[in-house]
């Protein structure tokens, strides 16, 4: 029988191509770990490792998932202990110094407290706006809309006492709306009730109340801000019952009065609006039907606008009031630092009860990021039981069939040579 150089060269290519196919499936094996590359070679184990992978992938997104969850926890705690350490604290020490008769009858020593008292409102205000990554801290996750501003409006008539006010206003973009809504809450002293008081009010871009919108309509508006959440699904709870996932989201406004949107979501709206308002009638503390401690009309802006504004109406009739008007301000100055004292504790407690609390979230997300790496670990063993490789094996496998290729392909290159045989008897 006659054999071609031809006929023994497609006999070795062959014999290469086997070769090289080995080759890459070892190579394969080492750098993926696997022992089966396609359901063809073991169904049964292929498609558990398959339904492993994915299980593996779901728990490495979540933990992901949860690290920058736990910084923007993180974030959010770090921004209330500053108000309530730094802020508040500062205040509060300021204020029992201001409150001795040694300081106080100086005009401009009361002018520069009252400076320092803006200055740590607009701090509180600059804490409120803070970033992190791509979103504000207290105002949700549209970075095209800065959350708070502060407008410190101070009047030097002394007939239009009830003029000057501090307004905080909230800029929140509401799901599907194109603009964002503009909420005013302006606290200023009322000279016909003798208190102090919050009023609500809807406002375009540029500051301006918007024609044929109430206190009402500025209120219910308040109202489905602070009711916003961010639930998170982490493995565990029910997506059914959203009570069961944790809550990663916590409001400005929410953080300043202690009230939860939790809290808020349980209550009718119109519970919700007397809430926030403080009572019945938003009148002072004094006059309160079942006062609220937690409510706007106490949050640490209020409380820090009422040391200010009585401040600024000391000075206005230490420098130009009537002996008559200088008294009645006098009065209103202590009882309003008085008030400040008792009502600026409570706060600090409603504050750091909001620190403790995104603590608590972030300990939580901790030992689930801790539950899904012993899972990752688990189905690790699991693969390698299953579908894995002995590693040692594999690589002298590779190394063996790379020797045995290259081998080949010197061969290869004398196959075609003329002084190969042309034929076999």
């Amino acid at each position: 029988m006659r054999v071609t150089a031809r006929t023994y060269y497609q006999d070795y290519a062959k014999t290469v191509g086997d070769l090289h196919g080995k080759l890459n499936e070892a190579m394969s094996q080492v750098s993926t770990g696997r022992k089966y590359n396609s359901a063809s070679e073991n169904p049964i184990a292929y498609y558990a490792g398959k339904r492993m992978d994915n299980q593996y992938a779901d728990a490495e997104a979540k933990e992901t998932v949860i690290k920058d969850v736990q910084n923007r926890l993180y974030q959010q705690e770090a921004g209330a202990r500053s108000i309530q350490q730094h802020n508040m604290r500062s205040v509060n020490t300021q204020v029992l110094a201001l409150r001795q008769d040694t300081k106080n009858v100086d005009t401009g020593t009361v002018k520069t407290y009252q400076t320092q008292f803006t200055q740590e409102l607009r701090g509180l205000v600059n804490t409120l706006n803070s970033q992190y990554d791509n979103y504000y801290v207290y105002g949700g996750n549209d970075m095209s809309t800065v959350p708070f501003s502060l407008d410190v409006d101070l009047k030097e008539d002394l007939n239009q006492v009830n003029q000057s006010s501090i307004s905080l206003t909230y800029h929140h973009r509401f799901p599907g709306e194109a603009d964002a809504s503009h909420i005013r809450i302006s606290y200023s002293y009322n000279k016909d009730s003798g208190h102090y008081e919050n009023h609500y009010s809807l406002v375009d871009e540029n500051g301006n109340a918007i024609a044929g919108k109430s206190e009402d309509d500025a209120l219910q508006k308040l109202v489905s801000a602070m009711r916003e959440q961010g639930r998170m699904n982490t493995g565990y709870g029910s997506l059914r019952d959203r009570s069961t996932l944790i809550d990663t989201y916590t409001g400005g406004l929410n953080m300043l009065t202690g009230l939860s949107s939790d809290t808020l979501r349980n209550l009718s709206d119109e519970e919700a609006v007397k809430r926030i308002r403080g009572g019945k009638d938003g009148s002072g503390i004094e006059e309160r039907v079942n006062a609220q401690e937690d409510s706007m009309l106490n949050s640490p802006v209020s409380l820090i606008s009422k040391a200010i504004l009585s401040a600024h109406n000391l000075v206005r009739n230490q420098e130009n009031g009537t002996e008559a008007q200088l008294a009645a301000s006098r009065k209103r100055f202590d009882t309003d630092l008085a008030a400040f004292i008792d009502q600026n504790d409570n706060a600090e407690s409603r504050i750091s009860d909001s620190y403790r609390e995104l603590g608590v979230k972030s300990a939580a997300l901790t030992h689930t990021k801790e539950q899904l790496s012993l899972t990752k670990d688990t189905l690790t063993a699991q693969y390698k039981d299953k579908l894995g490789i002995d590693t040692y094996d594999a690589i002298v496998k590779m190394y063996s069939y790379q020797y045995s290729y290259n081998a080949a392909m010197k061969v290869g290159s004398h196959i075609m040579q003329s002084s190969l045989f042309e034929f076999v008897k």
